[in-house]
């Protein structure tokens, strides 16, 4: 009997309805990145089909396309979230809320702390457009480089005013720290267990079901922001007297 490991995406449920523009961008992305991770996997599958003893190990080739679904992923939820807080902040701020009291808590807390105003701040401050420099200004400090942790997830959840959604509690964020790590593990040490051993280096033993199902689970969170942010604001939109888009 065949011991193929196979590894499967799943389906991304429907787009959410309504949100309009201000999810458009964002869940074009996700659904960009969960075709290229699903393509990855199945390309995987397929080589390790083709190979002679399917019962073999599994070779370092075929953990490289693991290792690339893991960064393909990384970079859709940089990608993703980036867009969904770009183009629905400005929405979602029109209304007092939580969105509304976590983006002023996080100027009087960080960005206005001991009067101490950075040069950033004060040109957002007199820009011609200051709350739109403002909220570009929130969302960099929000993403930074790219998104690391399941601290950096809670903190996106936040600013959209998420923080009592059932599918985006703290412990559900944590659950996905291990890829956060293994992004880590793959994007900055090279999967490199020992760079400075007697001439000979190791690299990180990655288990490809389980690298599956940390990509399928991140694909599934990025749409359990997505969804609610469109509800989000959509309700805005009805409190301005504004039609669904």
């Amino acid at each position: 009997m065949s011991k193929l490991t196979v590894v499967e995406i799943s389906d991304l449920p429907a787009k959410p309805r309504g949100g309009g523009d201000e999810i458009r961008r964002s869940w074009n992305r996700l659904v960009a990145t969960h075709r290229s991770v699903s393509a990855l996997f199945a390309t995987l599958n397929e080589l390790r089909a083709a190979q002679d003893d399917m019962r073999g190990p599994i070779s370092e080739a075929h953990r490289d396309q693991a290792r690339a679904a893991i960064v393909f992923t990384a970079a859709g939820i940089d990608a993703c979230l980036s867009a969904l807080l770009e183009d629905s902040l400005p929405t979602l701020l029109l209304s007092q809320g939580s969105a509304h009291n976590t983006f002023v808590a996080h100027y009087m807390k960080e960005r206005f702390k001991d009067n101490k105003v950075t040069e950033a701040t004060k040109k957002a401050v007199v820009s011609f457009d200051p709350r739109a420099a403002l909220i570009e200004l929130y969302v960099s400090d929000l993403t930074g480089p790219s998104i690391q942790s399941a601290k950096d997830l809670a903190r996106c959840r936040d600013a959209l005013g998420l923080q009592k959604d059932p599918a985006l509690t703290t412990a559900i964020l944590e659950a996905h720290q291990p890829f956060f790590n293994a992004r880590h593990e793959v994007v900055h040490e090279l999967d490199i267990v020992d760079a400075a051993g007697k001439g000979t280096r190791g690299r990180r033993h990655r288990d490809i079901a389980a690298v599956g199902d940390q990509c399928d689970g991140a694909l599934q969170l990025l749409h359990d922001f997505v969804g609610p942010t469109a509800r989000a604001v959509r309700q805005v939109r009805r409190l301005m007297g504004w039609s669904d888009s």
